[in-house]
């Protein structure tokens, strides 16, 4: 029988949470963490009313000019007219509440688009979270901003890839794919290394949580983890697959100026992935300087030798049904 050890790989450096999908967050000392993620974590979203879908940053990136903080502190499992009321700010200065009648005519004169705020939804209401049209190679290449070509999606699971085929984020969320984004500093220090003209911050990347490496390095260390557990507080998380970026971290956001370098460096160093997406095994409480452990998957494992073809598989059926939209939009 194998023992499995848990290592020391660094300490929690921030924790972020972001009341509204695509808009600057909320800088954290303590969060809650529950199987959907951080409680009140992409609590209200954006929904495009000419278009009748969900949208945020790849499709409407002035968003990330906004900020967004809780009027009062949101709760476990809230949804609907529960969430909590929110406060956005536009980078006029301008702001109001989300309970305010106005409010969405005001957003929507500064995207110059018709839109409203909406808070998050149960899983059961399927018709909001629903796609309103397929998006095709052409319109991903937009959103990624990929003139050399789209990233490999092959990370996301089969189940994950099934459910984004219909449906604009997954039903009951408004994460993209997973509840949880990290990334490491080691990570963000080979970028800087790599690209020292670059502007790395990390929440440019705009991690749930930000961990200082116990050993530093020029390594994605993250990539490491998937497939493996951290334990962080009270709460286990699963590592479940590398985050593919799309053109937003280089987009300017409030304190941070747009900076092509950013995209550049990923595109040619990274293979367009930073930081992982995780979910949660177990949920607890997360504080500012809580040591991270990382348990390894077991050693007999078989993910990690077939892994990489799956990937394969996965991203060229993405690719390939990516094309068939397109050729039928065109017929």
């Amino acid at each position: 029988m194998h023992t499995i050890l848990k290592i020391q790989i660094g300490s929690v450096k921030e924790l972020w949470r972001y009341p509204v999908k695509s808009m600057e967050g909320e800088l954290l000392q303590e969060a809650q963490i529950e199987k959907i993620g951080m409680v009140g974590d992409r609590s209200w979203a954006i929904r495009d009313e000419v278009a009748n879908e969900i949208s945020g940053v790849r499709k409407l990136p002035s968003l990330l000019s906004c900020s967004a903080r809780f009027q009062e502190q949101p709760l476990h499992g809230q949804t609907g007219t529960d969430v909590p009321h929110v406060v956005v700010q536009l980078p006029d200065g301008t702001s109001f509440l989300t309970r305010d009648d106005q409010g969405n005519n005001i957003l929507s004169g500064y995207l110059k688009k018709k839109v409203s705020l909406q808070p998050l939804q149960p899983k059961s209401n399927r018709k909001f979270y629903r796609l309103s049209t397929l998006n095709g190679e052409q319109a991903m290449k937009k959103q990624f901003d990929a003139r050399g070509g789209m990233p490999s999606l092959g990370s996301l699971s089969w189940s994950k890839m099934l459910e984004l085929g219909s449906y604009v984020t997954p039903r009951g969320s408004f994460y993209d794919v997973y509840p949880l984004h990290i990334v490491t500093s080691n990570s963000i220090g080979m970028l800087k290394s790599l690209e020292p003209e670059g502007d790395f911050q990390s929440r440019r990347f705009r991690p749930n949580i930000y961990i200082e490496s116990a050993e530093k390095n020029h390594n994605l260390d993250e990539f490491e983890w998937v497939g493996g557990k951290l334990f962080i507080g009270d709460t286990i998380i699963k590592c479940e697959s590398r985050t593919v970026r799309c053109s937003m971290p280089a987009q300017p956001q409030p304190g941070l100026k747009k900076d092509s370098k950013v995209l550049r460096a990923l595109e040619k160093h990274t293979e367009r992935h930073l930081g992982i997406n995780a979910s949660v095994m177990r949920p607890g409480s997360i504080r500012h300087g809580d040591l991270v452990y990382w348990e390894p998957e077991s050693r007999l494992s078989l993910r990690r030798f077939y892994q990489p073809l799956s990937d394969r598989m996965k991203n060229a059926l993405i690719q390939k049904s990516l094309k068939a939209i397109d050729n039928k939009a065109r017929r």
